[in-house]
């Protein structure tokens, strides 16, 4: 049988893959080696022995892993308590989840036999004297929880086609290719041998079971060759009753055997983990007998240590010190993650409030317009301290009908930035006009007012500014401007709800903004945008043009109070209204709007504050006379001290589990701009110097201080490996 060991690089796994090999079994070893491939040499010189580099957390990467294999043995792990302890959303992610996915591919993949080590650290603090599996489970540490879930995961799965065995082993001790000395009975007698005394520390009072290396890797396999009706779906405490011991007992023990050094007792915590365990049923079951003794496992370790190279307490011997070294190392350079878990760029809020209004309006009939959208409206526009307001489809639907309300026709000119998303150029080049990019300033990423006026000609219809990642642009020097020439301003303020300029909210600026109710915008309708203006007959325009042109939306012409009337086209118009629904869900967003805003400028000084000792990025500049609305959070990679782009800085960020984005890579150096504007990236060159750097970190008021803590060490992680020398 051909037999999967996960972890058969490992302390425990090296000894089941060579037992494996004994018993005439072909072994595959999936492992990551982070303490190196020393241990399974001479095992990879059989032929019988295929080795898959690779981590349980990304099974995807190793597709054929588990073809043709009849039985697993899984030992892949954070596989003792202070590993654990390092982040608890690691172990729930390595102990817990990454096996429940192992055992489903192991199903799929028609694999019956799947034996899980465990360990007798669920029992924790045992709630009886001695204990077998049927005594309740108790644990006290991350370790023991993390253990425990994911065995009751494996037994919920347990049936005809699927046989999980669970192998609680006692505390492993004894000689091993990977070696161990953070194990109690092998670090007692290393600290004997080398530093001539042994310190006990938890109290020493506590019960505590051992078993040999060795021992459980027999343990382990008879598992696997048992017949199903003696194992499936059964625990198996993995030791011998003889080994059972309190801790200061063993110290003393070991003590004497080791020339009777002294003992320190230290005065610290009493340890909470205390169990005595019983090996009955393995004995009864599968006539399992331990062979080896602590004895000889502490002679094990005095013939390692008489090799005076050898150093016990190096990190490759300890689990907790080599992890916290990998957790300093880029994943892609072979380290951990920062994060445990994923945390994305953005994500929307919504909450059990939108739930029921959407219920609710679904509930009503109306859909598409109803009377959700009118409060929607007035609400938003109280908000941003516009006196009128057009919801619409999205926020390119508002520029568009802004620039049929100022008569943008084929062969016009449109001004605006070429750092922004692609529909503000594209809606200007659907129209059949021109797009013409003003550069940008390179603090704030907006349009440069220094250099609008030369952009403008005798087809200048509009001037559009971006106010990029909620950072309003300098709106007293682009009004001047299109004041002295006399062009009207629209403004894209898709990121810029809830920002202000010189005490002015974005929305009562230019008298024309649109905005965003994207999913990941400030607040979101789904899907949708709105046309803030101050003028009434502009608002009224823009409403009609949103109608197909008609001079009445469907709740006026179907509400409980309409009579029946021929439609009317007034205008050439658009499908651009806002539905009911989306508006349901604005109206509950708003609400909310004032504790997003705070959140986001929390977060916001947060980065500002522990990445501003970082030499090798430029933070956002935040203007005196503006209140930033947080949108994004940009930083440039300064690239001239870095070894890497800010593409493989990205790509390097996503390996540690951070999600990132580029906004935005200017429009002027995608390919349909350079053809048909006929550009180069000298020709802005701020713009395009910018395109290279800009890297937004993740920022919505859903993130915690934890995940912040994380984007920042991953950062930091990432770029302190890409310095040039």
């Amino acid at each position: 049988m051909r037999v999967l060991v996960t972890g058969g690089g490992g302390y425990l796994g090296c000894w089941v893959s060579r037992v494996l090999l004994d018993r005439g079994h072909a072994v595959r070893i999936f492992d990551r080696f982070c303490f190196g491939r020393a241990a399974i040499a001479a095992l990879e010189e059989s032929d019988a022995c295929q080795v898959i580099e690779g981590d349980i957390r990304r099974l995807q990467e190793a597709p054929d892993f588990l073809r043709g294999i009849g039985a697993v043995v899984h030992l892949a792990s954070l596989s003792n308590d202070p590993s654990c302890d390092l982040d608890h959303d690691m172990t729930a992610d390595v102990n817990v989840e990454s096996t429940v996915e192992l055992a489903k591919q192991a199903i799929l993949h028609g694999v019956r036999r799947f034996v899980f080590g465990s360990s007798c650290a669920v029992y924790g603090q045992g709630v009886f004297e001695l204990l077998d599996e049927s005594s309740p489970a108790n644990p006290v540490s991350t370790f023991g929880k993390s253990k425990l879930e994911a065995e009751q995961a494996l037994l919920q799965l347990s049936g005809g086609h699927f046989e999980p065995v669970i192998a609680r082993t006692a505390t492993l001790y004894g000689a091993s290719p990977r070696m161990r000395f953070d194990l109690a009975v092998n670090q007692m007698a290393a600290t004997a041998l080398r530093d001539l005394r042994i310190v006990v520390r938890g109290g020493g009072k506590q019960w505590r079971p051992f078993v040999h290396v060795r021992d459980a890797a027999q343990a382990l396999v008879q598992m696997v060759e048992a017949p199903a009706e003696t194992v499936r779906g059964e625990v198996f405490n993995t030791g011998g009753e003889a080994s059972n011991t309190l801790i200061q007992d063993l110290a003393r023990h070991i003590a004497e055997q080791c020339g009777g050094v002294p003992v320190e007792v230290a005065s610290d915590d009493d340890d909470l983990r205390n169990y005595r365990v019983q090996f009955g049923k393995i004995r009864d079951r599968l006539g399992f007998q331990c062979n080896e003794t602590i004895d000889t496992g502490v002679e094990e370790v005095r013939k390692l240590l008489e090799d005076p190279g050898q150093d016990p307490f190096a990190e490759v011997h300890f689990n907790v010190r080599r992890m916290k070294a990998l957790m300093a190392t880029p994943v892609v350079e072979g380290g951990e993650p920062a994060a445990a878990r994923f945390i994305p760029l953005a994500r929307p809020n919504l909450g059990q409030e939108e739930e029921r209004a959407v219920i609710e309006t679904l509930r009503s009939g109306w859909l598409a317009s109803g009377p959700q959208v009118p409060a929607f409206e007035a609400a938003f526009a109280e908000t941003v301290s516009a006196p009128y307001a057009v919801g619409v489809s999205s926020c390119t639907a508002a520029l568009h009908l802004c620039l049929a309300l100022l008569d943008v026709q084929p062969g016009d000119e449109v001004i605006t930035s070429p750092i922004t998303w692609a529909s503000t150029g594209n809606t200007v080049l659907n129209m059949g006009a021109k797009v013409v990019f003003v550069d940008v300033d390179p603090r704030t990423l907006n349009l440069d007012p220094n250099q609008l006026e030369a952009a403008i000609t005798e087809k200048t219809k509009a001037i559009m500014p971006v106010h990029l990642a909620g950072h309003p642009c300098d709106m007293d020097a682009i009004a001047a401007i299109a004041k002295k020439h006399g062009i009207p301003v629209l403004e894209d303020a898709a990121h810029a709800l809830g920002a202000a300029y010189k005490g002015v909210p974005i929305g009562n600026c230019s008298g024309l903004t649109c905005f965003s109710f994207y999913a990941i915008k400030n607040i979101t309708t789904l899907e949708g945008g709105i046309v803030a203006l101050k003028d009434e007959e502009a608002a009224e325009r823009v409403r009609v043009l949103a109608t197909n042109g008609m001079a009445a939306t469907a709740w006026e012409r179907y509400g409980r109070s309409a009579a029946p009337s021929p439609l009317e086209v007034v205008a050439p118009g658009f499908k651009y209204i806002m539905g009911n629904v989306s508006a349901a869900i604005g109206v509950e967003q708003l609400k909310k709007f004032a504790a997003f805003k705070t959140a986001r400028a929390r977060i916001a000084a947060m980065y500002r504050t522990v990445l501003s000792d970082v030499d090798e990025i430029e933070l956002p500049h935040v203007s005196g006379d503006i209140e930033h609305a947080w949108h994004l959070f940009i930083i440039r990679l300064k690239l001239d001290r870095l070894a890497l782009t800010r593409d493989e800085v990205a790509q390097a960020l996503r390996r540690e589990n951070i999600g990132t984005g580029v906004h935005f890579y200017g429009l002027h150096l995608h390919a349909y701009y350079r053809e048909t504007l006929g550009m180069t990236p000298e020709s802005l060159p701020a713009a395009t110097q910018v395109s290279r750097e800009i890297l937004s970190l993740p920022l919505h008021p859903r993130i915690s201080d934890k995940d912040v803590h994380e984007v920042v060490s991953a950062l930091k992680k990432v770029l302190a490996h890409a310095r040039k020398a």
